[in-house]
């Protein structure tokens, strides 16, 4: 089965130019989803310099991106329900195969053993496949905080059929491969505007938690303990890694990963498996 990859574009756009490259070589397809009126989820504008189209033509050298424009902004919608809506309507637009959806802003760490592994699976029923993310928080003069450890989340299906994000109700299987998120580690800028424009922005209060990821520092991240703004307890605490540009960072995680506990993962596939009544294929 081929693997197609699906990425929504949108504000943080030049996080492009760090995701797509560790995945183009292994990708069948790369289609890259834009709102036709350039509206976010919550209805807000946004601008695509014109040089990153060069740059994508420059880059594209075997011809595997496409570009599917179409209005993914329903006024009637939350921006959860909206961002639901286009990954569905983004799906239909990949292709046979495996469905693999990423943010602009998630780096795939071996997106080559990834596919290899994904290619000999022959599931006959519907089957999302679950990565590992680990979650970068802030961005220092000389390097990155991030969350200790990582979470499970929704990566890739052969029957898409999205449900709340990239959730759908299938047999999940957790793949041992990590991806690196650089979700709040941005400029104080371009993290309250993504906040702004979140499926979760009004979970929990963004301003008070924007002050608290502004103190933080190099000196006193050690301190931090138990900081999700939803759920404490899923962030128990922050490590740092050095790096004075994205591609240093990208290079010193690689050497610096998480250990992947596969016990974990064994046991979580059993549930699924027992859950489903899938015991076969």
């Amino acid at each position: 089965m081929d693997v197609n990859v699906g990425i929504l574009v949108s504000y943080d756009y030049e996080f492009l130019k760090n995701s797509i490259p560790p995945i183009y070589e292994d990708a069948d397809t790369i289609t890259l989803a834009i709102d036709e009126n350039l509206h976010t989820w919550n209805g807000d504008t946004f601008t695509i310099a014109p040089s990153f189209f060069e740059w994508l033509e420059a880059f594209d050298t075997k011809n595997k991106i496409k570009i599917y424009r179409d209005n993914f902004y329903i006024p009637e919608l939350n921006a959860l329900e909206n961002d639901t809506r286009e990954r569905n309507m983004l799906a239909k637009q990949m292709g046979e195969g495996w469905t693999v959806q990423l943010d602009a802003d998630e780096y795939f760490i071996d997106f080559k053993g990834f596919v290899q592994n994904l290619k000999k699976l022959d599931y006959s029923k519907p089957t999302q496949i679950l990565g590992l993310l680990v979650i970068m928080f802030k961005t220092l003069d000389d390097g990155i905080l991030y969350v200790d450890g990582y979470k499970r989340f929704s990566l890739a299906t052969n029957s898409p059929d999205y449900k709340k994000a990239r959730n759908t109700r299938q047999m999940k299987v957790i793949a041992p491969y990590l991806v690196l998120h650089q979700t709040w580690a941005r400029t104080e800028e371009e993290l309250e505007i993504k906040l702004k424009n979140w499926g979760h922005t009004k979970d929990f209060d963004t301003a008070k938690y924007i002050d608290f990821w502004r103190s933080l520092t190099k000196q006193n991240y050690k301190q931090v303990k138990n900081f999700h703004p939803m759920q404490p307890k899923w962030w128990r605490r922050l490590k740092y890694i050095p790096g004075s540009n994205m591609q240093e960072v990208l290079e010193n995680m690689r050497r610096n990963l998480p250990k992947i506990n596969m016990w974990w993962i064994f046991i979580k596939n059993v549930e699924q498996r027992i859950k489903f009544k899938r015991f076969f294929d």
